[in-house]
């Protein structure tokens, strides 16, 4: 008996030798810099307040970045930026079409755009006019009508396309159908945001009375109330800039999930959209300076460049929404009520079932 009881004893010893052998060795937490694992905050992050250098937290940027790379947001981005450019060349198609059908709408049109591109001004008033003398009346609806749905169809995918991707974890439940509930809920967004940011590009746009640029050369006072009205400008743009991509982000939410903040990816894309807005109006007020088929090229360029950092941006603005408030999650607002104690199993009682007959 004392021998069988050696020999099993020594069988146990050998077997909790192989099984702490076969156990990967443990590792601290966060991994170091040469690591290629993805920065994920612990199952249970420790419990700390968010202030401002929670925002500029390493280990939440480098992760950022990584999750970008992993979902392909470079490549995201590039595709919603090119569904915004077709967007775009339909819409120009519309307004020629509108202008070739109302009057007030070609004058407006041939206004703005002596201001920004004199060269094109010519050639789209003997496109506008040719239109309007060779094409019948029904016809030219039927050009406003087609062109308008199409734009606004392709809107509202693009910006379907955008919720999705923001919603996404890589988890089935983002890839499913969508419902006639989000479809509808979708159609609204795209409404309010193309509003939003034709009035925020507007803003920028919109040019200064030149009375105002000659007193803000001559006195001190023309020079404050011209650097008043900029602030206020770009203070303007910001906001609408900001309430569309607050609605977005907030529309973009899982229904299942809890709703968290989006402030902070919000102002980190806002402030993306501004710092290229203002480089591409510094662009606009140089282009008098040059030839006009540089001008053109460089401005579609610097264009198409802007948009797709903004486009950028927005993504991962998203993105940071989630990680901000994984890595501190105390920012949420408080139960009404804290959790009490799980019940014991003496509260818990079991009916009885009736014998069945």
């Amino acid at each position: 008996m004392m021998a069988q009881g050696q020999s099993l004893h020594s069988r146990c010893c050998f077997i909790s030798e192989l099984d702490a052998m076969s156990l990967p060795p443990s590792q601290p937490y966060p991994p170091d810099g040469s690591s290629s694992q993805f920065l994920l905050p612990p199952a249970t992050p420790p419990t700390m307040k968010r202030t401002v250098g929670s925002y500029l937290n390493y280990p939440l940027w480098k992760n950022l970045g990584q999750q970008a790379a992993r979902h392909r947001y470079w490549m995201k981005g590039a595709a919603i930026a090119y569904g915004i450019v077709c967007c775009v060349l339909l819409s120009s198609f519309m307004a020629i079409a509108a202008a070739s059908l109302w009057a007030p709408v070609a004058e407006g049109l041939t206004n703005h755009l002596q201001r920004w591109v004199p060269a094109v001004v010519t050639p789209l008033q003997a496109v506008i006019a040719e239109i309007r003398t060779d094409w019948p009346l029904n016809r030219r609806w039927w050009l406003f009508l087609l062109t308008t749905g199409a734009s606004l169809a392709l809107w509202c995918k693009v910006v379907g396309l955008t919720q999705q991707i923001i919603r996404s974890d890589g988890d089935l439940a983002s890839h499913l159908i969508p419902t006639w509930r989000q479809r509808s809920l979708t159609g609204l967004v795209a409404i309010a945001t193309a509003a939003l940011t034709l009035l925020a590009v507007g803003v920028v746009l919109l040019a200064l009375p030149a009375g105002m640029q000659q007193q803000a050369e001559v006195s001190v006072i023309g020079l404050m109330r011209q650097l008043l009205v900029q602030s206020l400008r770009w203070s303007l743009a910001a906001s609408t800039i900001a309430l569309s991509y607050g609605v977005l982000y907030r529309s973009s939410q899982k229904s299942s999930a809890r709703s968290a903040p989006v402030l902070p990816g919000t102002v980190f894309a806002t402030m993306i959209w501004l710092a290229t807005a203002m480089a591409f109006k510094h662009h606009l007020e140089s282009l008098t300076d040059y030839h006009w088929l540089f001008s053109a090229g460089s401005t579609l360029t610097l264009a198409f460049i802007g948009l797709y950092i903004c486009t950028l941006g927005l993504l991962l603005g998203g993105q940071y929404n989630k990680l901000i408030n994984r890595y501190f999650p105390l920012a949420r607002s408080p139960q009404s009520s804290p959790q009490g104690p799980p019940p014991s199993f003496e509260s818990f009682t079991i009916p009885k079932q009736r014998p069945y007959r």
